[in-house]
């Protein structure tokens, strides 16, 4: 089986990529409706960035790198064509982002919005296994007042990365195919990103 599936089957992984992009599309607008009645935030321009995130399964070619450009007006930020990558983090506790994703995103000079549960609980956030994305969608927005959100720019994903392989945290993880990556623990978040309600 190709590494590439992290353990899973060609047909389990289509089915999960399909429902990813799908929640991510969702997330990603949502965030916009959220930005617009922010005053220290402004993003337009929103647009696919070089993808068209419709979840289709792509046999060869480019699949990593960030999904989405904006034009990001944040505090002190000014980013013209800013790539932005869609990371929903259904666990409580940590994040984890694959090294490989982590050089993509470093390459083409992206951010990565961090949409995350900042509050435990026993709903279970990760993807279900009957795929079904209204249903889930209606799961996340229960609890929709425990959800933030957080911008690592990109001179920050920059950082973290210095920083991770400074302080050997690049380890492999064996929920991700034993692929290398780093897990950033909930309480460090906010040494990295801004930590915003996701209601407004």
């Amino acid at each position: 089986m190709s590494n590439r599936f992290d353990n899973r089957s060609v047909d389990t992984f289509k089915k999960h990529i399909k429902f990813s992009t799908k929640l991510e599309s969702y997330f990603f607008n949502k965030w916009l409706e959220i930005c617009d009645n922010l005053n220290h935030v402004t993003v337009s321009n929103p647009r696919n960035n070089g993808v068209d995130n419709s979840g289709k399964f792509i046999a060869k070619g480019k699949t990593s790198g960030a999904d989405y450009m904006v034009d990001f007006e944040y505090l002190d930020s000014r980013v013209q064509n800013m790539p932005i990558e869609i990371k929903w983090v259904p666990t409580y506790g940590k994040l984890t982002l694959k090294e490989g994703d982590l050089k993509a995103y470093i390459r083409e000079n992206a951010a990565i919005l961090f949409i995350y549960n900042a509050e435990q609980n026993d709903i279970d956030l990760r993807i279900p296994k009957d795929y079904n994305l209204k249903k889930h969608i209606q799961l996340i927005e229960s609890i929709q007042n425990n959800l933030r959100w957080g911008i690592m720019e990109p001179s920050k994903v920059k950082d973290f990365y210095a920083f991770a392989q400074k302080n050997n945290m690049i380890e492999k993880i064996h929920y991700m195919g034993g692929k290398p990556g780093i897990v950033l623990k909930q309480s460090e978040f906010s040494n990295w990103f801004v930590e915003e309600e996701w209601t407004s």
